[in-house]
């Protein structure tokens, strides 16, 4: 059955979409500085449009970053496209958070994608971090790894590494998790990144580069995104 009307009415017929907008911080927002890190990696997937204008530019965006990735040597555009689309539809309608990146970098120069959510703070620093980060992942086949991880813009969060049983859509028997989370006491904001690959050696090749696009987020005042 095609849906009639706004894309975004149709996501938030899912709950996890549903819970990310009511769960949105209130007063903060995120930027990241182009100069920090490799802008030609990374392409945003636009949230769910709330305008045709919007929804129309979704595909000719993917187009774009699957050109410049299958230059790099990633897969035929086509491809890549359909990938990233897939991924949009799933992942903003089961997985939490507000804005889906893919990483179209080393080693393959494939969509892999990266959830970015800026929450409203709620529960006590450490265990929402947690939380956020995937730390508190089920059905894990070895114990997940913790470790502070400091930016200059952002402070000292965490970053969460941990393998589990894969979900039923892979192919593949586990999937690897990477997670990183932030807390900004002033503007009452919670930040998280987190990937998920059944491709344990993918998405380990793609963590110093994930790392370094984390350097160079900022928490910052809604209203400053908002004049941008």
């Amino acid at each position: 059955m095609t849906f009639k009307g706004r894309e975004v009415d149709r996501f938030l017929q899912g709950k996890a979409y549903k819970a990310s907008i009511q769960g949105i911080s209130k007063k903060g927002d995120y930027d990241t500085d182009e100069r920090e890190y490799s802008s030609l990696n990374w392409a945003l997937l636009s949230p769910p449009a709330t305008d045709t204008e919007h929804e129309q530019a979704i595909r000719p965006l993917a187009e774009t970053y699957a050109i410049i990735a299958r230059k790099r040597g990633g897969l035929p555009e086509d491809e890549a496209v359909k990938a990233m689309l897939g991924i949009r539809e799933d992942l903003y309608m089961n997985w939490p958070g507000h804005f889906l990146y893919c990483y179209m970098g080393p080693p393959r120069f494939r969509p892999l994608p990266v959830m970015l959510g800026v929450w409203h703070m709620l529960q006590e620093r450490d265990d929402q971090l947690k939380l956020l980060a995937g730390y508190n992942t089920t059905d894990l086949v070895e114990p997940p790894i913790l470790e502070d991880f400091y930016t200059g813009h952002l402070g000292t969060g965490i970053k969460v590494w941990c393998v589990q049983k894969a979900p039923k859509r892979f192919s593949k028997a586990v999937a690897g998790l990477l997670g990183y989370a932030f807390r900004n006491e002033e503007l009452e904001t919670d930040l998280h990144l987190k990937a998920m690959c059944p491709d344990l050696g993918w998405l380990q090749g793609a963590m110093p580069h994930i790392d370094e696009f984390v350097r160079a987020i900022s928490i910052i005042p809604k209203q400053q995104k908002a004049s941008q």
